[in-house]
């Protein structure tokens, strides 16, 4: 089980703030939680999107997803989240996780 912290910072104000993450967040996982909720879920090319809304200039937003790992999901998976504001990619992080037996 572990838990992870997304916190978002807008320098100038996201519109449309959602985050993009990718399939290896889910694969083999369990999600157990997450806090709060985001306004909507959806799916993109296989990714999970999440929905966070408006965050104005200066605020911040954290959003906290707490997953459990399958026992049988052993190896290595791409990790990359995504922020975008709507249709607008704002940048991209490159993690891979390492599951142990």
């Amino acid at each position: 089980m572990f838990t992870t912290r997304f916190h978002i910072t807008a320098h100038e104000g996201l519109k449309d703030a959602r985050l993009v993450l990718d399939p290896g967040w889910i694969e083999g996982m369990q999600v157990n939680s997450m806090n709060p909720q985001p306004i909507n879920e959806g799916s993109r090319n296989g990714s999970i999107v999440l929905d966070l809304g408006h965050i104005p200039a200066g605020g911040s937003y954290i959003e906290f997803v707490e997953f459990q790992v399958n026992p049988t999901n052993v190896g290595h998976r791409s990790q990359a989240v995504e922020l975008d504001d709507g249709r607008t990619k704002l940048f991209t992080i490159h993690r891979t996780i390492t599951i142990f037996p």
